[in-house]
């Protein structure tokens, strides 16, 4: 029997519960179980809205035993680049996620810890990293790539050979144009569009005109 412990008790968390118990209630996760909620807040928002899962206090109290594993709801790509990195060292491994309405090619390829939600699609030949979120309604176009660690906001859209580097964040339908590039630790604004390439670090919004600046503030 694997068992689940979700990581963080906010209202990504909430979700992910949410999603777990009907995919488990129906048989599309055979042999799982959540074991319960980690969060350094008692009061945490799942423990609210799910009472009956059990609490196990912050990280530092889990304990690696044989089949426990961690599912990361954070979308913090600073905060999960640090919780993943205590759970290693912790030696419990962070187990990834695929919600039961997403569209997965059989080509593309998801890296471990990853979460894909729900009506996500991920085309032909795409490629995500390990411990990326791709949130709801996103889309993934053929060959697209993206990086280690980086957050897709609900309805965000790679398109068709683009690419994300790693620890990158795309905000709420923020899009990013066939074949564009976009280097280490960059920032999409909400809405925002993405025409041109850009190097590391760059944070990319159209508020009033099309900006591409430094992101000094990233991991």
């Amino acid at each position: 029997m694997k068992q689940i412990v979700i990581i963080g008790g906010g209202g990504f968390g909430r979700e992910l519960v949410g999603y777990l118990r009907t995919d488990i209630a129906a048989g599309r996760l055979p042999g799982h179980v959540l074991a319960g909620v980690a969060d350094g807040n008692a009061a945490c928002e799942v423990r609210q809205a799910c009472p009956d899962l059990p609490y196990l206090g912050d990280i530092e109290a889990l304990e690696a035993r044989p089949g426990l594993q961690a599912l990361v709801a954070i979308g913090s790509v600073r905060t999960r680049l640090a919780v993943v990195a205590r759970l290693t060292a912790l030696g419990l491994p962070c187990m990834g996620y695929v919600h039961s309405s997403a569209l997965v090619a059989t080509d593309a390829r998801i890296g471990t810890g990853t979460l894909i939600c729900p009506n996500t699609i991920v085309n032909s030949g795409a490629v995500v990293g390990e411990h990326c979120v791709v949130n709801v309604f996103c889309s993934i176009g053929h060959g697209a790539q993206v990086g280690a660690f980086s957050v897709l906001s609900p309805y965000s859209a790679l398109n068709g050979n683009a690419r994300l580097g790693a620890r990158g964040f795309l905000g709420t339908r923020a899009t990013v144009f066939p074949g564009v590039h976009l280097g280490d630790s960059c920032v999409v604004d909400t809405h925002a569009y993405v025409k041109v390439s850009v190097p590391d670090r760059k944070m990319v919004s159209v508020r009033g005109q099309y900006l591409v600046v430094d992101n000094r503030l990233g991991p």
